[in-house]
């Protein structure tokens, strides 16, 4: 079969779809921060300068920039005195309808005592460019009551502190749009200053220091009750349609909490915000805090606070003054539900993450915030925000909001998209991302019209960061049902539209116009300094067909050496809705394209199978070409050739299908009655194992037989499968002409799949083919494209084959582990597995126990078996003195199983221990001896599933036993009385003979007359002169 494609595509399709991505038009100024935002009108562009500082007190400007006029001419507006450094522009927007356009400056300083607040102005400025009267600014006027606690238990040094709180809150106001009432309770409620009388006699603070100390008991139930109906109501000052706060201060649990619920409700439906600040020691108590939250509103973390004293109340007035008067929205959209209006209001900074507001005309409110999609701090979640009608039927279907620093690994910036049901949002339907990092994706965001002519609108975003500051903007298109694409059409870089922009979309305008009189939309974007026009490009929706003439390849009475001549016939219409009514299209047809020349079997002449062409099309009206060319004829193969046609002007349709294509078949010959009956036979067996070896096995060969025993099978297929992690190796054909391809299973769970054709496209009668594949296979499946098979045809063949899986354990010495040494060339994946190690250790040697306490003798984690392993030796002894080994083969044996789930690498370590005993080693009669005591460890697991492999040139890897050695040594019991006797008489003889020595040699009777001589020699003769007698010698 030949088949021809025509592929339309367009040159740079990826990059760009509809929209130029070179600037039509662009504008530039030095006015500091012309771009920041841009609203796009029927014949101008309005740009603004926020940051152009005119004079000392007046801060940004508004320009108006046209295509008959290269510079913008800047508008002039009377800003009123009090709208000091503004920021005029900072935020600009245009009313679809009316074509209205309002500017406004934000940020108007407005110092307070505590805090320094921002004020903003708004003007509008009709089609004619009038600009009408400062909008006025929305009212931030409160009425603020407070309820003190004039209880006993607050002692009169505190309750003048509560009543400064109360003079040092109403201060920063005084002149404002803010009214007050004081109100005291205790036993019964005491009002002592109305809304309408608070400042009647200018003397306030003094009022306020003479409130006297009621010191009764507490009803506060009963004082909201009376604030709620007596205070806030219009006969006593209260204003309609202001905001309404209560800030209760109270320091002791009161006497009718039961009502607390009842007066909340009551203070809820009349939509008054209440605070409730407890003091003093009474609330630490789980009660008392039930009941502060059952007086504020909620949330109640916002709206209560809990302080030890009196002290921490200007934090709290701090805190209360700014939840009071701040201002809520950054950025605003307003969608269209057929329940009403819904207006969104952003919050980036809220809870340094962002959070968004939906709020409806009765006041019903949604807070969207994204941690349900993994928030980050700083991303500033609701920056801009922005309603999107798809379909346009009026009303919104989604709402788009960015969170343009959300940092990712590889980007910065992300578009949530929120469906909008019964005018609340639901879940996220798209989350959109930029193409690389630090882009500030979301930046801007524009709803465009239809660009594309399927009736649905697009949308695009801006990541001025992008390429180091130049920037990009981004076009998502609409899809069906109320979507958004999450894969962008285009990609347009600010350094493709103009050269040396700066944060190129920064801004987009939210209304598009036809300012180059094509009758289509153009886009304006603003950057740093300079503001551009984009034009979008016109749609061409082109079907192409091929027909061929002769339709069929003949496949009887052929001469294979002859070409075949064929005529191809390519035809083109142009159909609606298409915004061009003609179009020149430059094609080039490439014949049998899949394969390399000079193997094309396809060619137009000379080997060659290309020829170019242009022809013009016009709208509704089908233009062809045909194009001759030859085949050579094979009887053993069939050839594919596609056509590819260039676009290179107009834009096609990505939702055309691109690849129209038209298949030029084979001859069917199936005689007189045009009927061909097949007759497959399938049939396989494994022709190199009875068993797949996991681990060990490389191949495993299948042969593979299929037989048309009846009329001309067409397109004759087999399709083998196999488990998932067994994959396809090759295959070879032993008779037949085969072709395969395989697609094994990648997740794990499908069943991988080989597909192979039989003697493609005929598969003669009488004909049968082999295959030898090699892998592992389970089942077998053939089919044809015949209408018409036998009923004695065998299509399908499933057939079992055992599968072991290889383990990997070896034993060491006390260290039982599962690991492979060493990787094979397959890479194995090692598995967990259950086995059980058997640990035999000798117990009990002829009648004496080996060890000392038997019962003692455990392993942990390890089950004893009921009985011991004897052995029936007798002469036991004349083995172990021969072979100096006490084991199992001569002593009975404990048996312990230690069954084990085991995954990979893992190892575990049973360790044996007791004492050992004496008795059995007197009756082996050896006075010295040195032998081994052997305990064994093997190992058991289920044959049927796993087969124990081992490396036999690897000494470090162990067979599935191992043996336990311990070292005994015997020795005899010393007798030292010999060598005691034996030492005592020599030394009393040694003694003697020394002694005798001495005395012959005269050393006894030297030593006696050297004693006399010195006595004799040393004396004094006496007074009469003679010599001294004996006696005085003594």
């Amino acid at each position: 079969m030949i088949t021809a494609s025509v592929l339309l595509s367009v040159l740079k399709t990826a990059l760009c779809f509809n929209i130029d991505p070179v600037a039509w038009k662009s504008w530039s100024n030095d006015a500091a921060g012309f771009g920041y935002q841009v609203v796009q009108r029927p014949s101008d562009v309005l740009v603004s300068a926020p940051l152009a500082q005119y004079s000392q007190n007046r801060r940004g400007e508004i320009y108006k920039c046209s295509g008959t006029i290269k510079s913008c001419q800047k508008m002039q507006i009377q800003v009123p005195e009090f709208a000091v450094n503004m920021s005029l522009g900072l935020t600009m927007t245009s009313d679809p309808v009316t074509q209205s356009t309002m500017a406004c400056g934000p940020t108007i300083p407005k110092d307070c005592k505590s805090i320094t607040m921002y004020n903003g102005a708004c003007f509008q400025t009709s089609r004619s460019d009038i600009f009408q009267s400062v909008v006025p600014l929305c009212r931030t006027e409160a009425d603020i009551a407070f309820l003190l606690d004039g209880s006993g238990s607050v002692i009169k040094r505190d309750f003048t502190i509560m009543k400064n709180f109360v003079k040092k809150m109403v201060r920063p106001f005084v002149g404002k749009d803010t009214q007050f009432a004081v109100v005291q309770f205790s036993r019964l409620t005491k009002v002592h200053y109305y809304f309408n009388n608070f400042f009647s006699s200018g003397r306030w603070e003094s009022n306020i220091d003479g409130i006297i100390q009621e010191e009764e008991t507490t009803y506060t139930a009963s004082a909201i009750e009376y604030v709620v109906q007596n205070v806030f109501t219009s006969a006593r000052g209260s204003r309609p349609n202001v905001k309404k706060i209560l800030i209760v201060i109270t320091d002791g649990i009161s006497h009718d909490r039961n009502r607390l619920p009842n007066a909340a409700d009551l203070a809820k439906r009349k939509q008054i915000v209440r605070f409730a600040i407890g003091v003093g020691n009474a609330f630490h108590n789980y009660d008392a805090k039930q009941e502060l939250n059952q007086i504020a509103s909620s949330p109640s973390e916002k709206h209560v606070f809990q302080v030890e004293s009196f002290n921490a109340l200007e934090a709290i007035r701090k805190n209360l003054e700014e939840k009071i008067f701040s201002i809520e929205g950054y950025s605003m959209a307003v969608a269209t539900t057929p329940q009403g209006t819904l207006t969104i209001v952003g919050a980036p900074r809220y809870k340094h993450i962002g959070a968004v507001l939906t709020v409806r005309a009765d006041r019903i409110h949604k807070i969207i915030d994204p941690f349900l999609w993994h928030f980050q701090t700083g991303e500033y979640f609701g920056a801009e925000v922005c309603a999107m009608d798809v379909n346009g039927d009026s009303y919104t279907d989604l709402i788009l909001i960015s969170a343009p620093m959300y940092k990712e690994t590889d980007s910065e910036g992300r578009v949530y998209c929120h469906e909008l049901i019964h005018s609340f949002p639901m879940q996220t339907l798209t989350l959109l991302r930029d193409a690389s990092d630090n882009g500030r994706f979301g930046s801007s965001l524009a709803v465009l019209p239809d660009l594309n002519t399927d009736r649905l609108r697009e949308v695009a975003v801006g990541a001025p960061l992008e390429n180091d500051g130049q920037g990009c903007i981004y076009i998502f298109h609409g899809e069906g049902g109320g979507r958004i694409s999450a894969s962008y059409s285009q990609r347009i870089a600010g350094a493709e539209v103009q050269s040396g922009l700066k944060l190129f979309g920064v801004s987009i305008s939210q209304l598009s116009f036809d300012h180059s009189g094509d009758n289509l939309p153009d886009l304006a974007v603003g950057s740093n300094g300079t503001v551009v026009l984009l034009r979008s490009k016109p749609i061409v929706m082109v079907d192409a067909t091929v027909s061929f003439s002769p339709n069929q390849i003949p496949t009887q009475n052929i001469v294979c050496s002859v070409p075949l001549e064929n005529m191809a016939e390519i035809c083109f219409t142009m159909k609606a809705p298409s915004s061009v009514h003609t179009a020149r299209i430059d094609y080039t047809l490439i014949l049998d394209a899949t394969r390399k020349v000079p193997n094309n079997r396809a060619y137009i002449s000379d080997k060659q199978r290309e020829t170019t062409g242009s022809i013009d099309i016009q709208l509704g009206r089908q233009q062809c070409r045909k194009v001759k060319f030859s085949i050579e004829v094979s009887c053993q193969e069939m050839f594919y050739n596609r056509i590819k046609n260039h676009i290179f002007k107009k834009t096609l349709n990505p939702i055309q299908p691109s690849q129209p294509q038209q298949k030029l078949g084979f001859e069917i010959n199936c005689g007189t009655d045009n009927k061909c009956v097949d007759n497959l036979k399938v049939d396989f067996n494994f022709s190199r194992s009875s068993e797949v070896q996991v681990g060990i096995d490389e191949l495993l060969n299948v042969t593979v037989s299929v037989q048309n025993s009846e009329e001309n099978s067409y397109n004759s297929q087999v399709i083998l499968t196999y488990p998932a992690g067994l994959s396809y190796r090759k295959f070879t054909s032993l008779q037949g002409r085969i072709e395969c391809s395989s697609l094994d299973s990648e997740d794990g769970l499908l069943r991988g799949k080989t597909l192979c054709a039989i003697n493609k496209p005929i598969f003669k009668s009488n004909m049968e083919v082999f295959i030898l594949l090699f892998a592992q296979f389970i089942s077998l499946l053939s089919f044809s494209g015949n209408q018409d098979h036998s009923s004695s045809s065998e299509f399908y063949k499933r057939k079992l084959i055992d599968v072991k899986y290889s383990i990997f354990i070896t034993i060491e010495r006390f260290v039982v582990c599962l690991f492979c040494v060493r990787q094979r060339k397959n890479d194995i994946i090692l598995k967990a597995l259950n086995f059980s190690v058997v640990i035999k250790v000798p117990v009990k040697l002829g009648d004496k126990d080996i060890w000392a306490d038997l019962s003692s003798l455990q392993i942990p984690n390890c089950q004893q078996l009921d009985t011991d392993e004897r052995v029936n030796v007798t002469d036991f002894v004349s083995l172990i003195q021969k072979n100096k080994v006490v084991d199992c083969n001569v002593a009975s044996c404990r048996v312990f199983k230690c069954s084990r789930f085991m995954g990979r690498l893992e190892s575990k370590t049973y360790k044996i221990s007791a004492n050992l005993s004496s008795g059995w080693i007197e009756q082996i009669g050896l006075p010295s001896a040195k032998f081994l005591l052997t305990s064994s460890a093997s190992l058991e697991y289920d044959t049927n599933q796993y087969i124990f492999f081992s490396l036999e040139f690897d000494p470090h890897v162990a067979c599935t036993t191992a043996q336990i050695e311990t070292v005994i040594e015997v020795y005899p019991e010393p007798d030292f009385t010999k060598e005691i006797v034996g030492g005592s008489l020599g030394g009393l003889a040694l003694l003697a003979l020394l002694t005798a020595g001495l005395y012959k040699a005269g050393f006894f009777k030297s030593k006696y007359n050297e004693m006399i001589n010195e006595a004799g020699g040393g004396a004094d003769p006496g007074a009469d002169g003679d010599a001294a007698t004996p006696e005085q010698l003594t």
